[in-house]
């Protein structure tokens, strides 16, 4: 009897353990995220013709319970006025997928192969983001920001936004915290950021004009990752997010 209470006990403790390995974002995270400023309402950048924008509710981002959510900020013309937008970028959604993976009718039924004049509207694809680390998210996400050309963006109700003079992106916050990008991923008020800073500058120095070589096994890592985010392997795509992933390792 005293062995199957301990073991009990042990199959608990190794459950909880599991379960609170890796703390992910949920609903219970709004108001905490909503104070910091995080949009309750955004669309990502993506080129609409033909097609309709998908606005997320804050609420739909926490559904899905992700590794990471990230806040970012970009100066830009919106109907000829100056202001600075923020854009939520959500580690569970493929952001880089092809547009047919994001087609999408009533019922949320994708379309596959069909054309996009077909296309109601263009949602993000949800996909695994457990071996995604911080860094390589920060970078894909400024990637896409930065290079990403919005076309033919229209609210919810139908009203044209017309974006112009799009500056750099920045990040504010990864989850709960206050980032900064600046070739190293550092966050905000930590007492070794300013060390770190230094230290990558004199790195820099020291390895300018020097090639990093990446083994073979870190490219398989990288390949692999790049799979999972959805990618085909032997297409151009599959090649940027290796590309990325590689930069963002240097």
């Amino acid at each position: 009897m005293i062995f199957i209470f301990r073991f009990f006990i042990i199959l608990f403790i190794f459950l909880s353990a599991n379960c609170f390995a890796e703390n992910r974002l949920g609903p219970s995270d709004y108001n905490k995220l909503v104070e910091l400023g995080y949009n309750k309402l955004d669309a990502y950048a993506d080129d609409y013709s033909k097609t309709k924008a998908y606005w997320f509710k804050l609420e739909e981002h926490l559904e899905v319970k992700p590794k990471y959510l990230a806040l970012l900020s970009q100066k830009m013309k919106v109907n000829g006025k100056e202001t600075i937008n923020q854009h939520i970028y959500n580690s569970k959604h493929h952001f880089f997928g092809e547009k047919k993976t994001k087609c999408k009718k009533k019922g949320s039924l994708s379309l596959g192969g069909l054309s996009l004049s077909s296309c109601e509207y263009l949602k993000m694809q949800v996909i695994d983001d457990s071996d995604l680390k911080i860094n390589v998210f920060a970078q894909m996400a400024l990637d896409h920001c930065n290079e990403t050309k919005v076309k033919n963006l229209k609210t919810e109700d139908g009203k044209d936004l017309k974006i112009s003079d799009s500056q750099k992106c920045n990040i504010k916050y990864i989850n709960f915290s206050k980032y900064e990008f600046a070739k190293v991923l550092k966050e905000v008020g930590k007492k070794e950021d300013k060390e770190n800073l230094d230290n990558s500058k004199i790195d820099k120095k020291r390895n300018k004009g020097k090639k990093n070589k990446q083994s073979s096994e870190d490219l398989e890592k990288f390949k692999k990752q790049c799979e999972d985010l959805g990618f085909k392997p032997k297409t151009e795509k599959f090649g940027e997010c290796v590309l990325r992933l590689l930069e963002a390792s240097n």
